[in-house]
Parts: structure tokens; sequence; C-alpha cells
């Protein structure tokens, strides 16, 4: 069975569709699932063993989805042709892009938003499942962790202290109202180091200042093992370190996304965003929600992680 699923946006809006991935590979014997999406997750889709093959949605070839004139691209009508389904999380409100499929070959097609329709307040994940055809993938989410990425440990270039559980932490978030303050990231890690913990902080291309900042307003330099920072890794590569990490806390974002989903206890920070369709899936995860996340106390967050440890 070739399916072929097409789903473009962030790296968080990507994640949240593994979930119903690995819903479909049980519904389907011996699938064969080409995913075509954000270009920084396809590794970790493969690396959990979500798909057989992936395809950057950036590449030029994808925008016949949307031509006039239809798909002419040899190498992508062949591959269409092989297509026994294809799943599109788009908007497609002409038509446009599911018309072209069939004409390409594709013998069945599913074309839908990738999110809930304006008023819906149901969980992006069940929605997605829904479009498909699939069932209970939310709470089977938050029941077990997704596929463990299995550890390779390069040189111990993965590896964090053999004989220490890291309290990971991602600052960022793809919007500015979503993020907590940096200077009560601080006061977090501050307390943390008081109490023994070392810090594993991470950090996206968009985190740089605010990481930077984080670093500077420190009160004094860390003791040796008590932080480790990597900055724009791969996401194989996060989330092998984020598996050894005892806790994780971060804003709505992808990284917060990939932590819940990998089964690490996580706290997520909400500011203007609904959980009941955003919040992050996972065995192990608590959502703390304050509109205005500059009036979120920060012994509230501490509190939270000191209960997980």
């Amino acid at each position: 069975m070739h399916i072929l699923i097409i789903r473009p946006g962030a790296i968080g809006d990507t994640l949240l569709t593994f979930p119903v991935v690995q819903a479909l590979r049980a519904q389907y014997d011996d699938p064969h699932i080409t995913f075509v999406g954000n270009a920084a997750v396809l590794p970790l889709a493969l690396a959990l063993g979500l798909v057989e093959e992936v395809g950057d949605y950036g590449d030029l070839r994808w925008s016949e989805l949307f031509s006039a004139e239809g798909i002419h691209t040899p190498e992508l009508r062949k591959q269409l042709q092989q297509t026994e389904l294809a799943i599109c999380w788009l908007r497609d409100p002409d038509g446009r892009v599911e018309h072209n499929l069939r004409l390409a070959g594709v013998k069945r097609v599913i074309v839908a938003p990738g999110r809930p329709p304006e008023g819906r307040r149901i969980h992006v994940v069940d929605y997605l499942a829904e479009t498909v055809g699939v069932q209970n993938v939310g709470a089977a989410c938050n029941a077990q962790c997704i596929a463990p990425l299995s550890v390779h440990v390069s040189n111990g270039s993965n590896s964090l202290h053999p004989t220490d559980r890291y309290i990971a932490i991602h600052p960022g978030s793809g919007g500015a109202q979503k993020c907590w303050p940096a200077a009560s990231f601080v006061a977090v890690i501050e307390h943390l180091w008081q109490r023994g913990y070392p810090i594993l902080l991470l950090a996206g291309p968009a985190d740089h200042e605010r990481v930077s900042g984080i670093q500077s307003s420190l009160s004094s330099p860390p003791e040796p093992g008590m932080l480790e920072v990597l900055i724009d890794a791969p996401l194989v590569v996060a989330a092998e370190h984020l598996q050894q990490c005892k806790c994780y806390l971060g804003n709505d974002s992808g990284m917060t996304h990939l932590a819940a989903m990998l089964g690490i206890p996580t706290i997520a920070l909400f500011g203007p965003s609904d959980p009941a369709i955003w919040r992050p899936l996972g065995p192990h995860v608590e959502v703390i929600q304050e509109r205005a996340l500059e009036q979120l106390p920060v012994n509230m967050v501490i509190e939270s992680i000191l209960r997980r440890l």
C-alpha cells in the first residue's frame, strides 16, 4: 500500500501529524509511506520508523500541485501513478490539488485543511485523524509515547554526562507572545542549580538572541557540568539529548511537542494559544496557561518541575 502524505507547516505542526501517521501504519498491511513536509522534521520521521521515504515540501516540483496546467515533472508523475492513497493536509479552496493528483493517477485522494475550522475546539491531532477516518489517536498518544528513538552516541557527541539527569529547557517559540519572559527562565535555572540539577538549554535558529540574553543574565557562571547548551541541533540530535533528560520545560513550540511525544515529563507554558487544540500530547504532560505570560509566577513553574523530580 503506497501512501503519500503532504503536510506543509512549521515544525510543531508537522510533529503533530506523527501520531496520525503512526495510526495509519497500523491500519494498513505493509504500508509504504512517503512523507512530504518541513525539511527540518524529515530525518526524525525516518529515524522513528514512521515512514519509508521523505520529500522536502520546499522542493519546486511540489508547487505543481497548485498548477492550472497540472503535474508534468516525469519523476513526480511516476511517483503519483504508484500512489494508492494521497493525504494532503493543506488549503485547497478551488479543488485544484485534488484534481491534479487524481489526473496524475492517484487512486484515492483526501484533502483537508491542516487545522480545525474556526470555532471548533477539537485537538488538532484528533481533527487530522478524523479527516482520514482514524479514531482515538489523541487518547492513544496521551497513554504512551511515540516509538522511542534509539540513542546513537558517536564519540560521545550526543551524550550528556553519564551520571547526571539533566532538566531540559527551551525558552523560545515561533512568536514572542508565546514566550515566557527570559528573566523568568533565568530564575528557574538558578533555583534548579541551587538544588544541584544540571540544565540542558536548547535553542533553535530563532532563539539565539534570547538564549544569549539568558546566559548573560545569570548571576554567576555555571559550575562545571551544570550547563550544556545545544544550539541549532538537528531534531534527531535534539531528540537523543531529550531522551536522556529527567524533565522538560518550554513554551508552546515544536521542541515542546517533541519532548512530550518522546515521553519526557513535560511542562508546557501556554499564553494565547488554546490548549484544547494545540496542547502537546504525551503520557506525562502538564500545561500551565496564563494568557499574558509575563504574569505567570516563577514559583508556580518551579513547583511543577520539582513535583517531577
